[in-house]
């Protein structure tokens, strides 16, 4: 095996360690927030349409009012939850408002930089297999 493959197979194994030890410390995150009622002024559902790929996604875009301040209701999964005037549980955290305890928990630093280290470690997978395949036929 030549040396870079060696080297990609090492920065694989960190990756993964990384991505393990991160997911471990988000799920033992205690992630402060205050769980409060808003009043929904708006909710409106988008489907975003890619023209190459002909795939759409769906956009749910649910403005609230929570103390004379609008906010956009983030981790929403559908709009009929939320029709206009209704009084909804929200979870105020680090400034903005989550429809879900998931939805607080899953916007931390610890959890993007998870997410990260299990792109980053996929991807590592990809090249060290790749270099190790090309290594072989040298």
């Amino acid at each position: 095996m030549k040396k870079k493959a060696l080297l990609m197979w090492i920065l694989f194994v960190v990756c993964v360690i990384g991505m393990v030890g991160l997911r471990y410390l988000s799920a033992k995150e205690d992630v402060e927030y205050e769980e409060v009622t808003a009043k929904v002024i708006s909710a409106q559902e988008r489907v975003i349409k890619n023209r190459k790929t002909k795939s759409s996604y769906t956009s749910y875009d649910i403005t609230v009012k929570y103390k004379g301040k609008e906010y956009a209701l983030k981790n929403a999964h559908n709009v009929y939850q939320y029709p206009s005037g209704k009084e909804i549980t929200a979870y105020l955290s680090r400034g903005s408002l989550y429809a879900n305890v998931e939805g607080v928990k899953s916007s931390t630093p610890l959890f993007y930089g998870y997410f990260a280290f299990l792109v980053a470690s996929f991807v590592m997978l990809g090249v060290a297999i790749n270099e190790s395949i090309k290594a072989k036929r040298r």
